[in-house]
């Protein structure tokens, strides 16, 4: 799961980063504190299982919040509505797995 969450952090980080070159400077505030509570809970996840799966978590529930309804609302996009919204359900759903096995 660590190594899920630290591609999905950078994943995050470069979508955010892609905003901003795109003019939003919104997208890389709030993509940089969505990847950074990814990024510090997935290494928070070895020592602090519980603490790192709950930064994931919020991490998470923010990138599958905005970008799940951004999929169906704008016509299917792959990037970047498909592909961090699909990815965020799924941090979602293994920070939940890894919460509940502790």
């Amino acid at each position: 799961m660590q190594i899920y969450f630290y591609l999905f952090g950078a994943i995050t980080l470069a979508g955010a980063v892609q905003g901003f070159l795109a003019g939003s400077k919104a997208s890389l505030i709030a993509g940089g504190v969505l990847a950074a509570l990814v990024l510090v809970g997935s290494y928070l996840s070895a020592t602090q299982p519980v603490l790192g799966n709950v930064l994931v978590l919020l991490g998470s529930l923010g990138v599958a919040g905005k970008f799940v309804p951004a999929f169906f609302k704008k016509g299917y996009a792959v990037w970047p509505a498909g592909t961090l919204g699909l990815l965020g359900v799924v941090a979602l759903v293994l920070a939940v797995l890894g919460l509940v096995r502790k």
